[in-house]
């Protein structure tokens, strides 16, 4: 079966590159599929954490049965769910033909886009194993910068070793088309105009700039531009905190020296 999955840490771009990839004619595009990915349950302490233990022979076979129904007669099925990042033994056990793309953003950024979602009384997104503590304990945005640090550790020891396509949601912003054609080949598509008319909707401007569907309940108006928000949503002393705690990752990541 020929199927990408797309994911990625919440408010990482995860619905933009969906969306760009979907604008291909040749591929039939799903935003997150939570009523089939479901059908697994819940991981350790309620979260959205799998492994390849929950892939049984009969969650598998509903699975795939649910994602071909779904796909009908396109070439190419893709999926975009942020969820998955958190459970991607699990995938490859289910799919292990999937094409996976994972993207990565500053999680100083995160952090500030996850806010509405994550920052205040509920918790709205993916949720790592630790999602119950950092709700008892921390609030606003240290508790959506530790959750991005927790789900960017495990995404990376998953992937270590998984075939996948990698990319930072800045380069997306940046050079957008140059990162469609890198996509492009590695889903073995063909080059097409609908995707490098969809490629101007990328923008790191947010006055009066496209938004990704299904996103706008998320988005705030109190910054500029969509790289390097932080700079404009935190304040001095959520600065120095988020980069003392996220310093390794944002490190390894290459956001920082």
């Amino acid at each position: 079966m020929n199927i990408a999955l797309i994911m990625g840490c919440a408010r990482s771009g995860t619905s933009i590159l969906g969306e760009l990839i979907a604008s291909h004619p040749e591929v039939k595009y799903k935003h997150e599929a939570h009523a089939i990915w479901d059908k697994a349950g819940l991981g350790e302490n309620e979260s959205h954490r799998l492994t390849a233990a929950h892939a049984t022979l009969e969650v598998a076979r509903l699975i795939r049965k649910k994602f071909e129904e779904e796909k009908g007669e396109s070439l190419w099925f893709a999926e975009k769910c942020p969820r998955s990042v958190l459970r991607v033994p699990f995938i490859r056990a289910v799919f292990p033909e999937a094409r996976l793309i994972h993207i990565v953003r500053d999680g100083r950024d995160v952090a500030c886009s996850m806010l509405p979602g994550v920052g205040g009384n509920d918790w709205r997104h993916l949720k790592p194993p630790n999602w119950k503590q950092l709700l008892e304990r921390e609030r606003g945005a240290v508790r959506c910068a530790k959750a991005w640090l927790a789900i960017m550790e495990i995404a990376l020891a998953d992937f270590t070793g998984a075939p996948h396509f990698s990319l930072k949601y800045e380069d997306l912003v940046s050079a957008p088309k140059s990162m469609a054609e890198k996509l492009l080949r590695f889903l073995d598509l063909p080059p097409h105009k609908n995707v490098w008319a969809f490629c101007r909707n990328i923008q790191n401007h947010t006055a009066d700039s496209y938004h990704a569907q299904k996103q706008v309940k998320w988005f705030q108006a109190d910054h500029e531009v969509r790289v390097g928000r932080w700079r404009e949503n935190l304040s001095g002393e959520e600065t120095n905190v988020l980069e003392e705690v996220l310093h390794p990752m944002l490190q390894r990541l290459g956001y920082v020296s």
